[in-house]
């Protein structure tokens, strides 16, 4: 006569019929491996424990009796992926409903390693900089004087130097954003003019300034158009540069961690401003022409955009800030599906376009531009279609843009979501670590 067996599992017990055991068998799984043995190792047992998920067991034997698997809702995917795999089930006989959101959670979870590695990445950092300040000699100096430039949160000498540093920035950008407009400028005095005049000039201006510094009474008169920074600024230039050089090499003589942990962009940032300014500076006293000139000082000039990348420093303490490069950089291959979108649009009612015979597209690069600007909606009016076929083809393309738009812009802004809605408890947690460890390390007294 066939013995009834039973699985108990925290007071539920289910029936092991022979058909049921051989499915079980079947999976060659943890589970079907701890009940061989124990049938084998006492065959008069015909009722065992085992200690397992209660919801996520019963599905699974429902499924195993020819039902449906479903995930149970009072369980996390993570735990239950725990149980398939000790059950020795696949994620793919999950039912289609229960399916996606099993998937997503995973792919979420993916997503999220990149801010907890970061974030675990900075707080290891920050402990191993916090162990080197408790020793003694340079290394100490070097992590105690790092910790006041790079960690905000470690003392208020550390804050003191944040808002004195970020004002320093501030006044740069101010500088260099205000120098360009005509109220912070003057115009040249008479050295300056020979500056700026030619070997030929030179002579007839001469003629003109030993007779009359006026322009009352002569047919001479000066370019209206040429004007220099006020004298002011150009000392703050020099505070702002001697700042960010004593900064640049104090950074780099009291980095505590391996060489190779300085090179990030902020502080390549740094190093190309710091370069560009002292080339701009070398320029104009070598030869004071080159800059009322088209030559190499214009090149010089234009890479003072530089500058505006110290915008970073002021911002990257922000929490907010760091999420969002977070999930660029977890975003890139919905950045480069966008891309790829774009371009196969542009590229497509370009050819439309031109090829329409509309005389406003007189070739496919030109379409291509009003492409561009119709797709992201953004429309200038510089070019625009006069005939039917082309007001047709640019319907056609207005409405793919906005199309693109509304589909692939959200799958970023859910990963910032995303982030945002996680990044509150990585930070608590990461918080009480480095107050657990401040406090342990106060209350180890040096050796």
């Amino acid at each position: 006569m066939e013995k009834t067996r039973y699985i108990s599992n925290r007071g539920v017990r289910h029936e092991l019929s022979d058909q049921l055991l051989g499915r079980i068998r079947e999976t060659n799984s943890d589970a079907a491996d701890h009940i061989i043995a124990t049938i084998k190792d006492d065959s008069n047992c015909m009722d065992f424990r085992i200690n397992r998920h209660t919801s996520s067991t019963n599905n699974i034997f429902d499924y195993f009796n020819g039902g449906k698997l479903h995930m149970p809702e009072d369980i996390c995917p993570q735990k239950f992926n725990e149980e398939l795999e000790f059950w020795g089930l696949p994620e793919t006989t999950l039912e289609s409903c229960c399916f996606t959101k099993y998937v997503s959670y995973f792919d979420n979870l993916n997503i999220l390693k990149v801010l907890e590695e970061g974030e675990c990445k900075r707080n290891f950092v920050f402990e191993k900089v916090a162990a080197m300040a408790r020793g003694h000699g340079w290394s100490s100096i070097q992590a105690r004087v790092w910790s006041v430039m790079e960690y905000p949160t470690s003392s208020m000498l550390a804050k003191v130097y944040l808002y004195t540093s970020n004002a320093i920035v501030l006044l740069s950008l101010f500088l260099l954003v205000s120098s360009t407009h005509p109220l912070f400028r003057r115009k040249l005095t008479k050295d300056e003019w020979f500056e700026y005049f030619t070997s030929e000039e030179e002579e007839l201006y001469n003629d003109y300034w030993s007779i009359n510094e006026t322009l009352n009474g002569t047919d001479i008169s000066l370019p209206s158009h040429v004007y220099r920074e006020i004298d002011a600024f150009l000392h703050l230039k020099m505070i702002t540069l001697a700042y960010f050089t004593t900064e640049f090499i104090c950074r780099l003589l009291v980095f505590p961690l391996p060489w190779r942990g300085f090179i990030t962009f902020l502080n390549v940032i740094d190093g190309l401003a710091l370069v560009v300014m002292y080339m701009s500076l070398i320029v104009n006293q070598v030869n004071p022409k080159e800059q009322y000139q088209d030559s190499f000082h214009d090149a010089v000039h234009s890479l003072q955009i530089f500058r505006v990348f110290r915008l970073f420093r002021l911002v990257r303490h922000i929490s907010g800030f760091r999420i969002l490069v977070y999930t660029l950089r977890a975003s890139m291959g919905d950045f480069l599906v966008m891309l790829l979108s774009l371009c196969t649009g542009v590229l497509l009612f370009s050819s439309l376009a031109y090829f329409s015979q509309d005389s406003a597209f007189a070739h496919i690069p030109d379409a291509a531009w009003w492409a561009i600007v119709t797709l992201t909606t953004v429309g200038y009016g510089d070019i625009y279609p006069s005939t039917v076929q082309g007001r047709l083809i640019a319907s056609a393309c207005a409405i793919t843009g906005v199309c693109l738009l509304a589909l692939l812009i959200p799958v970023l802004v859910n990963n910032f979501l995303l982030f945002s809605s996680h990044y509150v408890g990585i930070e608590r947690r990461q918080n009480s670590k480095k107050e657990h460890f401040i406090r342990k390390q106060t209350l180890v007294s040096p050796k």
